[in-house]
């Protein structure tokens, strides 16, 4: 899912800007365009994309690929090689036209190649998707109030907003960001990677430790009868309307006992869905609602010096048990940073997720699971070969993969290559 932008991104944001170090300050430096992470850093000036920067245009584009082999369980074996090009732009439309505190922002990406899928809700990769060119994001956003008051409306994806833990966005299993039990549970997956859905989000923040943030979203990304709803939005240009509604609501706060952290409760809910999507498992008979809440927190733990620390993260949600097909959810890890000799911006670290399938769907005449849960464990290293350029060795071991009881767990290596411009 869409944490796959913040795997060679996010240690960097952990350690700390190296030019605080130096005497000049990163505010003082004219804006050329260029992201920190990204290759251009270390190439010759680019006048034209500064230019454009000065203007009102910022655009990037990035790759990545990887390569996984499923080593054991009897699941399909052997290697395979999925990968992402992403291409993005942002126009400051107060530059460009006057508009003072409007945005717009649109990104789309070309998905090659085929994923491991050794789990079900918890898909190896959160790269993986049917192969295709797709326009993700299209929106447009207004600030107002100083920037602590944000409106948004468009083509919008919700895991790039919700139930985020910076932590372990690192991680490269797709339930490390956008949760498995959203994806289960929300009509065709909901507005995650790779579909997003037609909608307006609120954001407030009156102070630099507190975050408000709500939204409602068109209920599904697709057609939520689809038997595949990627090829149903098969280019991301459906823009739909009519099926119900899905809201999201949100606090974090951050704090500081000594270490800072960040706590974050939420929820939401699935209102007025389709006749025929959601059924009480108990009573076969109809339901048009579905909902849940979560917790979760960041908090770094140990920092030694400038370059190392170390952070860990929690989340855990829940569902009504009666219609989710999901209703307990949590996960976990630990991520060091800058404990290799030389190799200050390097990350490892480990992440264990676990979701429980409703016991009233194991019982129910058309249980599409036999497992009573689906769990992963993922230990991942990360190495920033240069600026733009990540490495991602991975190991993940499933535990009932795709929470079906005849399929034997599964282990599966891997590598991520990541290169931004």
């Amino acid at each position: 899912m869409r944490s796959r932008l913040l795997t060679g991104a996010l240690p960097v944001f952990l350690l700390g800007s190296l030019a605080a170090a130096t005497e000049l300050k990163a505010e003082d430096k004219p804006d050329n365009g260029v992201p920190d992470f990204s290759i251009a850093q270390d190439l010759p000036y680019d006048a034209a994309r500064a230019s454009m920067a000065a203007s009102g245009v910022k655009y990037g584009i990035n790759y990545t690929g990887e390569y996984y082999d499923v080593t054991s369980g009897n699941v399909p074996h052997g290697s395979s090689y999925n990968g992402l090009i992403e291409t993005y732009v942002d126009l400051d439309l107060g530059k460009l036209l006057g508009w003072k505190g409007a945005a717009i922002h649109a990104n789309a990406f070309y998905i090659h190649g085929e994923g491991p899928s050794a789990g079900g809700p918890f898909a190896v990769s959160n790269l993986e998707g049917d192969e295709t060119f797709r326009l993700d994001e299209l929106w447009l956003e207004q600030s107002l109030l100083d920037d602590k008051l944000k409106l948004k409306f468009g083509s919008i994806a919700a895991d790039t907003i919700f139930f985020i833990s910076d932590t372990a966005a690192v991680f490269l299993n797709g339930t490390f960001g956008w949760p498995g039990i959203v994806a289960l549970n929300t009509l065709a997956g909901g507005p995650g990677y790779p579909l997003t859905s037609m909608g307006a989000v609120v954001t407030y923040t009156p102070n630099d430790n507190l975050t408000l943030i709500g939204a409602v979203f068109n209920g599904s990304p697709a057609n939520p009868f689809a038997d595949d709803p990627q090829k149903d939005n098969n280019h991301g240009t459906e823009f739909r309307f009519g099926d119900g509604e899905l809201m999201f609501l949100e606090g974090a706060y951050k704090y500081d006992v000594g270490l800072p952290g960040t706590v974050k409760v939420g929820g939401w809910k699935q209102f007025n869905a389709p006749e025929g999507v959601y059924t009480d498992f108990r009573t076969q008979a109809g339901v048009n609602s579905d909902y849940g809440i979560y917790g979760i927190i960041d908090q770094q733990i140990w920092k030694g010096g400038d370059d190392k620390g170390v952070n860990v993260f929690g989340r855990i949600s829940g569902s009504p048990e009666d219609r989710s097909p999901m209703d307990f959810y949590f996960d976990t890890g630990i991520l060091f940073s800058g404990f290799v000799p030389g190799r200050a911006k390097d990350t490892f670290g480990a992440a264990f997720g676990y979701g429980q399938i409703s016991n009233d769907l194991l019982h129910s005449p058309d249980a599409e699971f036999s497992a009573s849960h689906e769990s992963v464990l993922e230990l991942n290293y990360v190495a920033q070969i240069k600026n733009g350029i990540s490495l991602a060795p991975d190991f993940q071991y499933f535990w009932d993969p795709g929470a079906v009881a005849e399929v034997d767990h599964a282990a599966v290596w891997g590598a991520r290559l990541k290169v931004s411009y």
